[in-house]
């Protein structure tokens, strides 16, 4: 996820030319590794569980072990495979 190469539809639609379109099936915003951690609907009671108050990106994935500890924790929960 931090590279920005992943199983997300932007990814897979714009680098990979393998999927048909890069939005995320939560809305008309693309499914990138920000929207996914910081603002998809669609998780937002997993990224609660969590991180109980805003985190930045940068902090989810690049922090300490407990920091990537809760990213494979969310990830894990919302079902994403990345």
């Amino acid at each position: 996820m931090r590279s920005g190469h992943n199983r997300l539809n932007a990814h897979m639609h714009r680098k990979l030319k393998i999927f048909p379109f890069p939005t995320c099936p939560c809305c008309e915003e693309d499914q990138t590794t920000e929207h996914v951690l910081q603002r998809c609907n669609r998780h937002q009671q997993e990224r609660i569980a969590q991180w109980s108050s805003a985190t930045p990106l940068h902090q989810k994935l690049y922090g300490g072990l407990g920091d990537l500890k809760k990213t494979t924790n969310f990830i894990t929960a919302a079902g994403l495979v990345v």
